[in-house]
């Protein structure tokens, strides 16, 4: 294990954005983490934990303390239908390896960049599934009490994008989780674009179908990575009473909604709104823009600086709010 001083932090990123960390430190063992953890407190140093950066935008002026990759990675192991797996493994490639076994549960999420990790932080979720779903332990380093622990999914207390990780946020370092699947096909195809695909056909598609066509809506409405900068959709869906929804509704009939029973709340969705309501889809500040395939992403060209993000970003925010009266949150952790 090595401490690096002074590394850019943008390749690490799927944003490709973002300056210098003044220490950096790649993990691969439990072992390690304590001992970059002690590191940080012996120097005094704010510590950013990092996965596959695909959630996150990075400052220009870079990071003034420690950056700890995450790179633990020992194996899948499957006991039934019970999966398990450390937190530095690829995300999209743990959801290939439950579909090429049979196993039903997170075929919905294919596609999504990132780590195991950072799935478990985020609760990601796409496609009519959550992760939290099917997630039923999460080891973490608890940093407060120096010890690891094992977490419930109810004691992770997740919710919409969210979960007790970001809620006390630098506490706990994620360092593997358990799922349970399930290997009864149970084809969740609730969402308009697999419904199209898969509802007139009569017979149920299976893992492989549903997972290529995840990978093949992603590809259409997604920017190539290889070419932009992104994290994904930027922008949490705003969740509102029905009430209240229902009056937006009445404004654009054509919006449609769609109910949050654990929040007794309506989740509305935020990309029909930039495109439909605000006609915002490929609204850019220099090379930052809404992506014209889906408004709720932000893309950014190579060279694009964190500020022109941030612009964008409150631009957007602000005419949400000035048109609509609603208050929308980045999903995206902005440092």
């Amino acid at each position: 294990m090595e401490f690096q001083e002074n590394i850019a932090l943008a390749p690490y990123t799927t944003f490709k954005i973002g300056g210098l960390a003044r220490y950096f430190v790649v993990v691969k063992t439990v072992a390690e983490l304590v001992e970059s953890l002690d590191f940080a407190r012996d120097k005094k140093l704010a510590t950013l934990i990092l996965g596959g950066g695909s959630n996150m935008l990075i400052p220009d002026e870079g990071f003034d303390g420690l950056v700890i990759k995450i790179e633990i990675k020992n194996g899948i192991t499957v006991d039934g239908t019970s999966v398990a797996a450390s937190a530095g493994e690829n995300w999209d490639e743990l959801v290939a390896f439950c579909v090429d076994r049979g196993l039903w549960g997170i075929e919905n999420l294919s596609g999504i960049p990132g780590t195991l990790g950072g799935a478990v932080v985020q609760n990601i979720g796409a496609y009519g599934a959550a992760l939290s779903q099917v997630l039923t332990l999460v080891a973490v380093y608890d940093t407060k009490n120096n010890q690891v622990k094992m977490l419930s999914a109810q004691e992770c207390a997740f919710g919409y994008r969210g979960s007790i990780f970001k809620e006390e946020e630098g506490r706990y370092v994620v360092l593997a989780a358990t799922l349970r699947l399930s290997s009864t096909p149970a084809p969740n195809i609730s969402y308009k674009d697999l419904q199209a695909r898969f509802a007139s056909g009569g017979q149920t598609p299976t893992l492989q179908e549903i997972r290529g066509e995840i990978l093949s809506i992603r590809n259409r409405k997604f920017p190539d990575l290889s070419v932009l900068g992104t994290a994904g959709s930027f922008f949490k869906n705003p969740i509102m009473s029905r009430a209240d929804a229902e009056v937006l509704k009445e404004k654009y009939p054509d919006m449609p909604l769609f109910s949050m029973p654990e929040t007794e709340g309506v989740k509305v969705p935020l990309a029909w709104l930039l495109d439909n309501a605000l006609h915002l889809k490929g609204y850019a500040v220099n090379g930052a823009r809404l992506f014209e395939k889906q408004a709720l992403v932000v893309a950014a060209t190579r060279g694009t600086s964190a500020q022109d993000v941030k612009e964008l970003v409150h631009v957007v925010q602000k005419k949400v709010f000035d048109e609509l009266k609603i208050k929308i949150e980045p999903e995206v952790k902005i440092l």
